[in-house]
């Protein structure tokens, strides 16, 4: 089974952060802000550092809150990992949007 990550993001997302975040992961556009229970905002499936992974945008109904998941389409060593999350937090980091922290989902 391969490993899965979650990347929360602080702060609020508005229009255009969302837009800047969708343009430097290259996610599909999904969902509407204005809708309350939309959850999920943009998806790729793409190679990052090498990896090949599904990346997911995603709004919590509850909290509000933002956060990235990182799914990977295949066993990757730990290297190749640490490389594609710093590259994600890299991107994440040139949309203007802070990263909170990165944890590996269980």
């Amino acid at each position: 089974m391969s490993a899965s990550w979650v990347i929360d993001l602080h702060g609020d997302v508005d229009r255009a952060t969302l837009g800047r975040l969708r343009s430097v992961l290259g996610l599909s556009e999904i969902g509407r802000l204005g809708d309350d229970w939309d959850e999920l905002f943009g998806e790729v499936r793409r190679t990052i550092a090498g990896v090949s992974a599904n990346v997911g945008v995603w709004r919590d109904v509850d909290s509000q809150g933002w956060r990235l998941d990182i799914d990977l389409l295949a066993e990757s060593g730990d290297s190749d990992v640490q490389n594609l999350l710093a590259e994600v937090q890299a991107e994440v980091e040139a949309a203007g949007v802070q990263v909170v922290s990165i944890a590996r989902r269980r």
